[in-house]
């Protein structure tokens, strides 16, 4: 864009919305900082589930504010102005019982949705029989209204929010903020302007792996509400494919993939935000460095260990168990599997490991923020990737495929479409089929015997071609595209990672 089409005055705002705390959605974290440093306002909306009462005290991520809430209905919006004064009044009666009525609604609709039973998973009594056939009732054609209610009250809670700060666009972030962010847009429209509406679609919704009833709500949900968005990117190119043949939008879905920063703002840099710079920010740097968290030291491990890493959620169909049953023919080798709390699957993948006589080299290690995985997981020999064969995981190189890229391991995959063609043609890595041990444990043998040459496929120029520096630009191009014009972008240099301060 030229200076003349610059914006000189009020600055452009962007309320970005997202269905979970923002605490570890590094995809978020990174687009509103991006879209801040790139001249706009933002408000990042985040939703925290034991929040009760009125909104968060703003956070920043850079110069973006960040304000979470909990669920809300509408009649407990109406009593906030009024809970200052303290006592009951008859005024604030009315909005009470009308907030009771919801409550004990959404209640009862959550209820129904925990005991019905989707059809063939029931033990054949009548009872089991009965939920059964209510399911055919209650989930017919993803009504999302009935079965995610849910979604109505986080709009409750976040639509005053996005009206006072009067967004010029509205970023839906994933699956869960769609209607949200049309039914807001459409409100303010009827009030004077409409802010443009992108749906940011991170999954292939109809692929995701959660149980039937919410993912045919959200199927139903975006099929809804796709068409309605000013604009809609995703994060792959096959996944922009997939949507554009299977909702018939005029227009190919924009790409903006999840790539890591090559270049964490506020840690590379000095105070005057130059790259390099003086002595005293060099030693700054190096101090940094040394500082940096290990994933090899979080095991206990030396340098000579050959060490796996698996870095990402957790859960039967990521294919874990895989990389646990090919241990016996990896001998010396041990594996680390980052993730977060404890669950019955991880103690299930321990136990696997036990039985094996392989647990001592089975690590479970914790997380860390996400802009510092890829220095975390560098320490590793080979990054592994062995999700098993779902629509979802066939359409995207992840989240943690860019982050083995960026830590320059060598990336051991299953056969899912995406990653696996990505893999062979930049010669980066091994495929192996879904689920077999004995073909994954091969890979991996062939790569650690050879490590050296699959990393020197990381060149700087790839590195940056698939960093979210490249990322970040495309998505300025996607705001200003909807708005007709781009922003002065904000001076200075503002560390990454979220601050009780304002950073404007």
């Amino acid at each position: 864009m030229t200076n003349d089409r610059r914006l000189s005055v009020r600055r452009p705002r962007v309320a970005m919305l997202v269905a979970n705390d923002v605490r570890l959605d590094s995809r978020v974290q990174k687009a509103a900082y991006s879209a801040a440093e790139a001249g706009y306002d933002v408000l990042l909306l985040g939703y925290e589930p034991n929040r009760k009462g009125r909104p968060s005290d703003p956070a920043y991520i850079g110069a973006a504010q960040v304000v979470r809430t909990g669920l809300h209905n509408k009649w407990q919006i109406a009593q906030w102005p009024l809970k200052d004064g303290g006592a009951p009044t008859l005024r604030l009666m009315p909005f009470r019982a009308l907030s009771f009525a919801s409550s004990l609604d959404y209640k009862t609709r959550r209820r129904i949705v925990q005991r019905i039973k989707e059809p063939g998973t029931g033990d054949g009594s009548v009872k089991h029989r009965a939920k059964e056939a209510l399911w055919k009732v209650y989930f017919r054609d993803g009504d999302w209204r009935r079965t995610a209610r849910h979604l109505l009250w986080l709009e409750s809670s976040w639509s005053a929010l996005i009206e006072e700060f009067e967004p010029d666009i509205i970023h839906a972030h994933d699956m869960h903020t769609p209607g949200i962010a049309v039914r807001v847009a459409d409100k303010l429209g009827r009030k004077g302007k409409r802010p443009k509406v992108l749906y940011d679609a991170h999954e292939f919704v109809a692929g995701v792996s959660m149980p039937e009833q919410r993912r045919l709500a959200y199927v139903g949900l975006e099929g809804e509400y796709v068409r309605k968005a000013d604009a809609v990117i995703t994060v792959s190119p096959l996944l922009a494919q997939w949507l554009q043949e299977r909702y018939h939008l005029t227009e190919t879905p924009g790409v903006v993939a999840n790539a890591p920063m090559l270049h964490v703002p506020g840690e590379e840099r000095g105070e005057e935000g130059e790259a390099g710079g003086s002595d005293s920010t060099k030693a700054t740097e190096a101090a940094e460095t040394a500082e940096a968290p290990s994933l090899r030291k979080a095991c206990g491990l030396a340098d000579d260990v050959p060490l796996l890493v698996y870095s990402g959620a957790v859960s039967p169909m990521r294919g874990i168990a895989t990389m646990v049953a090919g241990l016996p023919e990896l001998p010396d080798v041990h594996v680390a599997v980052v993730r977060g709390a404890d669950t019955e699957f991880t103690r299930a993948l321990q136990k696997q490991a036990e039985d094996l006589g392989v647990g001592d080299r089975l690590h479970m290690v914790g997380y860390v923020a996400p802009h510092l995985v890829p220095q975390y997981l560098a320490s590793a020999d080979i990054g592994v990737i062995p999700i098993l064969h779902t629509p979802n995981h066939e359409v995207a190189l992840i989240t943690k495929y860019y982050e083995y890229m960026h830590a320059k391991l060598p990336i051991v995959v299953s056969d899912v479409q995406a990653m696996a063609d990505f893999t062979r043609e930049l010669g980066n890595g091994e495929v192996f089929t879904a689920e077999d041990a004995h073909e994954y444990a091969q890979a991996v043998a062939k790569v650690l015997a050879d490590r050296s040459a699959y990393a020197s496929r990381y060149t700087d120029d790839l590195l940056a071609a698939n960093s979210w520096e490249g990322q970040a630009e495309v998505l300025s191009g996607v705001y200003a595209r909807l708005l007709g014009q781009d922003p002065e972008p904000r001076t200075g240099v503002r560390a990454f990672g979220e601050t009780n301060e304002p950073n404007a």
